[in-house]
């Protein structure tokens, strides 16, 4: 793969494979009692298993002696092999001055490397067994090749004799490539194995081979452990991109800064990008999104602008002519189109075909992999039938046999797409070629909508590319109808809905649409529909939470949730958070548990009836779009808002953890105060994952915030809505309504552990926000699965009596009630009181955590629950509501 830049002949050189080779990691995988062939294949090639180990440090134990590589097309075997030649030849020539980093038993071992589809042609086919003979009569045949015959004549004999005498590593490349004719593989792996038996115990053997050819016992050899390469983690990405960039940067007249400053954007654009992850995982796939960042200077933005120049340059690996070895010589192969005859449009059209019909083979098969399909030889030879009558269309097969590109060989006469997405990609390509593909595609996702989303998604962003219109008109056949004459909707009508969204967000449809009627009305209506299926509860919980987070992209309007003007600067642009507040009425109720009750802690108790005056609570926790005018704003910047206290954490105070002096575990302090420290003064200007896109929609609870930060926030808050001067609004009878309440008659605060628990359970003393017993689908709670917090209100049917969402589950809350000085023992109990200190502002007594969170089971979400953490505390659980208190404390 290489830079369009350097696709001029004599520029490939130019970056080395030394140069940005990073090093790989392997898992020894174990086959379970009766798997079958196809799924040991599909784990293999996942890379799965345990002990994930660097492949040098794998080879050189004593068990890997003799060892099979396996990986698939794109994995890095054949990179590795090269690369481990490259190092063991400069070690022995004295040029490598780091070949004290190769491992101990590698220490001078001359490499010979076999390109294994070579090595079959000296095995004849009449052969009744294989010997060692025809290795060495391949390796003799390589050097010919590379040299002349009399050189190969003299050479074979001395290498011969090096080898068994003192032992060598050979590197045996491309076992399933071997045809199968005749005895031929079996003579192979019978040479092989007498090859092995012959050479000395310092001798080293690699094979490697595509794990669904190795997943046969027929290719499989005796004694040979399987290393199974896996996938890129984040570290050898984030190398990769860096040993990149530093090695194009002299061609692209780049210095050395500029370089790593271009290299740390394109780590961050695949961390950014949630699809971008797996590709970057494969290590050619993540070389071709290298090979575009460096030639663009970016990622193509849109999804589809990747994948069509992706597409491009996979399909140029097969365009460029290269050197090939014919028998003893090498020759000039030419690119695909000249050795078929014809242009690349018509091959590019036959994949888009071939990507169709696999891609509709496999959604009708039992068991949907997450793989590309498997694509049997005769349907890629029918694909090609039409080339001219002098051309044998076999001739593909050789293409997609020896080099990566569009189409890669998964095992003998079974070929595949080198990643599910461009299967889909292409499949998308061949349905816009219709000229009714708006509606070819809405019907596609309607029949199947877990299968034909991504293909749906892809062929609007290849629209795009040819006309914005067209792009929307194919997503507005999602949705026809507005939601409010939609009396009935069907799953699949809000299936379709989070579909419309996720290709308006795809499409930039709120950037590129802006001031575009139709496309503004179809956003609205989409807005509409997810905010109508978050309302309404419907859909499994992870396809809600998919659908909550595409409406926090789009600007959920959902009152309560986000920001709304400030009243007389609208043109402007200024806006102030948008608090729905829940009326709490005066009078009593019960809080705490009853002694007795199942699985319940002695800090609720004893259960006890208190009387509390009226209150407003905002019927979400803050959420990440309420907090940004905290953080642009003077939020962080003003100690008028802060506590004393908290003033003095945002001046990087360290945190005091005496609380923790009795917690069991000697080293629970220590990891704390490790913890902690990651956050000094300069990460105290916003929340610790404000930048975190995974945890950061706007419409989910802002975390990572201490007790402080909160605490301050509330004091803000209450400025900004007297300031705005507008009507505060409370939630009634299913309606946001204004409150007749004047400025000076409240205070925005953090509720106190009392008030939060009366929101929550209302005055019956129920177990839970919805009632009496646990019920699945009420919060998002571990119980859920998602694994981490989801926009607010996902979960309606959890609302408590007064109308209060996400009491519990999504993320623990920060009260302004006390615990006290020792995290074991609470130095305020039950009956609660507010005047013996516990809801002081300044206090060296740790505050009260409510609800549980999205990775706590059911039994911390009860309403009487109690949690508790110093308030220098940051957390991916951790959120936090506001209150709005009256003075005059009455009815």
């Amino acid at each position: 793969m290489v830079d369009p830049k350097f696709a001029a002949p004599g520029r490939e050189g130019e970056v080395s494979l030394h140069q940005v080779y990073v090093d790989l990691d392997v898992v020894a995988p174990v086959r379970e009692e009766a798997e079958d062939t196809h799924a040991w294949g599909l784990r293999l090639a996942r890379g799965e298993g345990d002990r994930r180990t660097p492949l040098l440090e794998a080879l050189a134990t004593p068990a890997a002696t003799h060892a099979v590589l396996l990986g698939d097309a794109g994995s890095g075997k054949t990179t590795f092999v090269n690369y481990l030649v490259y190092r063991l030849a400069a070690a022995a020539s004295d040029k490598d001055t780091q070949a004290e980093d190769l491992p101990a038993p590698f220490q001078g071992l001359w490499p010979i490397r076999l390109l294994l589809r070579d090595v079959a042609t000296y095995v004849p086919a009449e052969a009744a067994c294989g010997t060692a003979v025809m290795l060495w009569n391949a390796l003799r045949a390589d050097m010919a090749a590379r040299l002349n015959e009399a050189a190969a004549e003299r050479l074979l004999p001395y290498v011969q004799a090096r080898v068994l005498r003192g032992g060598g590593f050979f590197l045996l490349d491309g076992l399933d490539e071997v045809p199968e004719a005749g005895r031929r593989r079996k003579c192979l792996l019978e040479a092989l194995q007498a090859l092995v038996d012959s050479l000395p115990d310092s001798a080293r053997v690699l094979l490697t081979a595509r794990p669904y050819a190795y997943a046969d016992p027929a290719w499989q050899l005796v004694d040979f452990p399987i290393l199974a390469l896996a996938p890129f983690d984040e570290g050898q990405v984030e190398r990769f991109v860096a040993r990149w960039y530093q090695a194009v940067r002299p061609a692209l007249g780049w210095d050395a800064a500029a370089a790593a400053a271009r290299g740390e954007r394109l780590t961050e654009a695949l961390q950014e990008r949630d699809y971008l992850a797996d590709l970057a995982s494969r290590p050619l796939l993540l070389t071709l999104m290298a090979t575009l960042h460096s030639s663009w200077g970016q990622l193509p933005e849109d999804r589809a602008d990747l994948y069509e120049e992706s597409v491009k340059l996979l399909l140029s690996r097969w365009q460029r002519g290269r050197l090939v070895r014919e028998g003893q010589q090498n020759v000039t192969e030419p690119g695909i189109a000249a050795a078929l005859g014809w242009g690349e449009d018509r091959i590019r059209a036959a994949l888009e075909r071939l990507a169709f019909e696999s891609h509709q083979r496999q959604g009708r098969e039992a068991e949907r992999e997450e793989a590309p399909a498997d694509i049997p030889q005769a349907e890629v030879l029918a694909a090609f039938a039409g080339v001219p009558d002098n051309v044998n269309p076999r001739v593909v097969l050789s293409y997609l046999e020896q080099r990566a590109g569009l189409l890669v060989g998964r095992r003998e006469e079974v070929y595949a797409f080198p990643h599910r997405s461009f299967q889909e990609y292409l499949a998308a390509c061949h349905i816009n070629a219709d000229p009714e593909s708006a509606v070819r595609l809405r019907d596609l996702v309607y029949a199947d909508p877990a299968w034909w989303r991504e293909v749906f998604l892809l062929g609007v962003g290849k629209k795009r590319l040819g006309s914005l219109g067209d792009a929307v008109n194919a997503v507005g056949t999602l949705l026809p109808r507005d939601v409010t004459r939609c009396p009935d909707p069907k799953e699949t009508d809000w299936r379709a809905a989070v579909l419309a969204g996720k290709a308006a967000l795809e499409l930039r449809l709120t950037e590129r649409g802006a001031g575009q009627e139709h496309c503004e009305a179809l956003v609205e209506r989409i807005r509409d529909w997810l905010a109508a299926l978050l309302e309404r509860g419907r859909l499994p919980p992870k396809e809600r939470w998919e659908a909550g987070d595409v409406l926090g992209a789009l600007d959920d309007p959902r009152p309560g949730v986000g920001l709304m003007p400030l009243p007389g600067a609208e043109i402007a642009g200024e806006r102030v958070p948008d608090i729905v507040w829940c009326e709490i009425p005066a009078g009593p109720f019960l809080m705490g548990s009853v002694k007795n009750e199942p699985e319940t802690y002695e800090d609720e108790k004893p259960q006890h009836t208190l009387k509390l005056p009226r209150f407003y609570l905002s019927c979400y926790p803050i959420t990440y779009a309420q907090f940004r005018p905290f953080v642009e704003g003077d939020g962080y910047t003003n100690p008028a808002y802060w506590t004393p206290e908290g003033w003095a954490w945002r001046q990087g105070a360290e945190a005091d953890l005496t609380p923790y002096d009795n917690y069991p575990g000697a080293d629970f302090k220590t990891q704390l105060r490790e913890w902690l420290a990651r956050r000094p003064m300069e990460m105290r200007n916003r929340p610790f994952w404000w930048d975190h896109a995974q945890l950061g929609p706007p419409n989910r609870p802002v975390v990572g915030i201490s007790w402080y930060e909160a605490a301050a926030y509330a004091r803000w808050l209450g400025v900004q809505l007297r300031n705005a001067g507008s009507k505060l609004r409370v939630w009634r009878a299913g309606q946001s309504l204004p409150a007749d309440l004047e400025a000076e008659a409240w205070n925005v605060q953090l509720p106190s552990e009392a008030e939060w628990e009366k929101a929550a359970r209302g005055t019956d003393g129920r177990r839970y926000p919805w009632g009496p017993e646990w019920q699945e689908d009420c919060a998002n709670t571990r119980e859920a699965g998602l694994g981490q917090t989801s926009a607010v209100g996902l979960f309606p049917d959890g609302a408590s009596p007064f109308g209060c969402l996400d009491m519990v589950g999504n993320v623990w809350e920060w009260t302004r009630s006390r615990w006290g000085r020792d995290v074991m023992r609470s130095d305020f109990r039950y009956p609660y009181s507010a005047d013996d200190g516990r809801e002081a502002a300044s206090s060296p007594s740790i505050p009260i955590l409510r609800g549980g969170s999205w990775d706590y089971f059911g039994r911390l979400a009860r309403c009487a629950s109690r949690g508790r953490n110093v308030p220098d505390g940051f957390y991916n659980n951790v959120g936090f509501r506001v209150v709005l208190s009256l003075e005059d404390s009455g009815s």
